[in-house]
Order: C-alpha cells, then structure tokens, then sequence
C-alpha cells in the first residue's frame, strides 16, 4: 500500500580569450616507472593503458580519459591522490585506501597527472556553467565539505548537497556554478553563484534517517539524473555495518502560488519500517515513522525572515 507524508519546514558559455598555458610538470623517470607499474595492475582495465579511457572491462559508463583532462575533483596531485583513495560514490570508480600504501597512491596520482594535456588558465567567463532547457549536476569540492555535487535546473532554482553521505545543505536562487577549480589545477572549491533562500540546519544537517532503534542510516550516493525536468539524486540507506535497508529517489520541486515553496521529494523502497528526522526548527518531538514497502514523503522549505520554522504534518489513505 502507497502511503504518502508531508513534512512543512517554511524556511528561511563559453568566451575565447588568449590566456597564458600551463605545462603539467613532468614526474622524475624513475618515479614514473613506479606509478605505471601500479597503474597498469590497477587502473588501465578501465582507464586504458595510455590513459584514454579505452580499458578493456565493460562499464556503465565510460571511465575518464586523462588525455582530455578528466578529473572528477581536479587534477592537482593532492586532488587526483584523494580520488584514487577515497574512490567516487555511485560511480564504478572504488576506493583503494585499503589496497594501496600512501607512497603507492602519491605514486599512480603523480603517473597520471602525467597523463593531462597542456591546459590553458581560464578565464571567470570560461569557467562559468550555465543551466539552459535541461538540468545540469556537477560534482566537486565544496566550502566546508571537500566533496559535494549541485543540482541545477532550468528554473534557476540549485541545490547544494553532500555527496559522501548524501544530504542537502542550501538552496539557492540566480546563477548556476564557477568551476574555480578549474583555474588552479583542481585547487579550489566550487564557486555556488546563487544567492541563497534555504539553508538547512546551518549547512550542517545531521543525519535525516534511521532504523526505529535510532541506527544512524548512511545515504550512499548509487546515482544522478539529469533527463527529466528536474535534476534527481539517488542513494541508498545503510547501516553501519553496511546493511542495505533502502533505496531513495530525491528531487527538489518549486510551487506555484503567491508565495515560492520548494518540495523536496522522498521516493522510498524500503525493506523494513525507517525513521525520518525533521529539522531541529520542527515544532515536533515525534519523527515521522515510514513503514516497508514504497512510500513518499515531502519535507517542504520556504523562504521566510532567513529563519527556519514549521510543523510536520503526515496522513495516510
């Protein structure tokens, strides 16, 4: 049976230009031998021998092509070591913290940041991404986390979110996103250029699901999609243990009215009954309980004096 709950939180392209070109440095030849040795065990099944994104393991999605300047996070050797250990959530892209030593990792990062082409400094105006008739996600470092993706969509509407356990820490209202990290190699948090109208628990939100015993569920990105007319996200919930208790759909929707409300939409499939924890503003002390099966519930943020206030409500047919 299909049950659904309402949680009210009223709350508060590129230009030319002739820039100078940055040679990536080249790694001494003996280090180089190192990394390739551990880069070809490791990495060219999927990123090809010569860096091209051609291996040899068929995935749901192409790898990264080095040789084009494909870094998820950036490609300064700080940057391209993070990836390599902590791997990508909801790509196929694991993590070899455990696989690797430290020295290992500093070495394969340094082989393939040999990889990347001469690239030229960019511009403010070539960094710029700009959301046009379809929704755009982008994934990097953000201000006070060091991994986030952003969700835009075409109605100027963005949402900021935690991408290693996901939950939405702002929504903003104007332009999309300044790739500064492209501009120092990877270096530099992305640049959010809305203004924003919610900010939830301070960005900082604690965890937003559990098991009834009060378990903390972690929310594994598994995957983002931009093909409808508004961005999703989605994760699946696990114990610490690493239990997979449920998969969720997440997508945040404007209403029309006098007054603009953002709905962020929870689709649920759940193994066993799971709690939802409302923002501390809640004049609630009981967390909506949402039993197994396929459900939906709604937590809806409005911009009201930048404060957060509101109630919970919840109905079932």
């Amino acid at each position: 049976m299909n049950r659904y709950f309402t949680l009210a939180v009223p709350l508060l392209f590129v230009s030319c230009s002739e820039p100078t070109e940055n040679v990536v440095p080249q790694a001494p030849t003996e280090v180089v031998q190192k990394g390739e040795e551990i880069y070809m065990l490791y990495c060219a099944s999927c990123h090809g021998q010569t860096g091209d994104g051609k291996g040899f393991i068929e995935l749901d999605r192409p790898a990264r092509s080095f040789v084009d300047g494909g870094f998820s996070f950036g490609n300064t050797l700080h940057a391209i070591s993070k990836t390599t250990a902590s791997g990508i959530p909801g790509t196929p892209m694991p993590p070899f913290v455990d696989v690797l030593s430290t020295e290992q990792i500093k070495l394969v990062s340094m082989y393939v940041r040999s990889f990347a082409p001469s690239l030229k400094e960019a511009t403010p105006d070539e960094t710029e991404m700009v959301v046009m008739d379809k929704p755009l996600i982008v994934r990097g470092g953000l201000a006070l986390h060091p991994r986030g993706l952003v969700i835009g969509n075409p109605d100027r509407f963005s949402y900021e979110y935690v991408a290693d356990n996901v939950r939405l820490l702002t929504i903003r209202q104007g332009n999309f996103v300044l790739r500064a990290d492209w501009g120092e190699r990877g270096g530099s948090p992305l640049e959010l250029l809305g203004s924003i109208v919610v900010t939830v628990e301070d960005g900082e939100p604690y965890q937003l699901f559990s098991l009834q015993d009060s378990t903390p569920l972690r929310a594994q990105l598994t995957s983002t999609n931009t093909q409808g007319e508004y961005g999703v996200v989605r994760y699946t919930l696990r114990t610490p243990e690493g239990r997979s208790v449920a998969e969720v759909e997440e997508r945040c929707v404007p209403t029309t009215g006098t007054r603009t409300l953002i709905e962020q939409q929870f689709s649920i499939r759940s193994t066993e009954p799971i709690v939802i924890h409302p923002p501390s503003s809640t004049d609630t002390s009981d967390a909506p309980f949402i039993p197994a099966g396929e459900q939906s519930f709604i937590i809806t943020h409005a911009v009201y004096g930048g404060k957060s206030v509101g109630n919970v409500e919840g109905n079932a047919p």
